[in-house]
């Protein structure tokens, strides 16, 4: 138990370092900010390999892994890295139904979806680009990101969090009122 337990606060621990270092890369100039990126996304990519370990662990139903993956997936066609309000939108709720879906260790299901983003958003970016090539459409312009956007990936783990936290404790309530409610006989 003590084992699982390290290993989801060590790579949450590498899943807000890497998602605080890709934030903190948005704001430096070219250089600073692709090596800044680069250590932070490796950093990203470790957390999401250490959560899926502890994931496995805990011998999860293969229902989860289906919801987990699909809510994974949505979020990161539907999120983009410098959106706030879209961050907030999909993070909470995503963070909150695989919390309220998982059986046990429900915060380590939150977390486990902002830690997979960065693999399926690169995913979808891919998918995107190969879809323009093949229908012969050129890839859009990149703008400057907004001022908020160093914000968003570390948003987006807190996010997840917030909505894990928030099914755990509703779930806990849910469980306790239906515990304490008194059971009607049927005559």
């Amino acid at each position: 138990m003590l084992g699982k337990d390290v290993t989801f606060r060590g790579g949450l621990a590498l899943l807000l370092l890497g998602a605080a270092m890709v934030g903190i890369a948005i704001t430096l100039d070219e250089t600073a900010g692709r090596f800044i990126n680069g250590a932070g996304g490796v950093l990203w990519f470790a957390s999401a390999a250490i959560l899926l370990i502890a994931a496995i662990r805990t011998r999860p139903p293969a229902w989860l892994w289906l919801a987990f993956a699909g809510l994974t997936v949505l979020v990161a066609f539907v999120v983009t890295p410098s959106a706030l309000i879209p961050t907030l939108l999909g993070f909470i709720p995503a963070g909150f139904l695989i919390a309220w879906l998982a059986p046990r260790d429900r915060l380590l299901w939150a977390a486990l979806v902002p830690a997979w983003y960065l693999p399926a958003h690169i995913g979808a970016a891919v998918t995107r680009a190969a879809i323009r090539s093949a229908m012969g459409n050129e890839a859009p312009l990149r703008t400057d990101p907004p001022p908020t956007a160093a914000f968003v990936p570390l948003l987006m783990v807190v996010c997840a969090l917030a909505g894990g936290y928030l099914a755990v404790n509703v779930r806990e309530r849910y469980q306790k009122s239906t515990i304490a409610r008194p059971r009607r006989r049927v005559h």
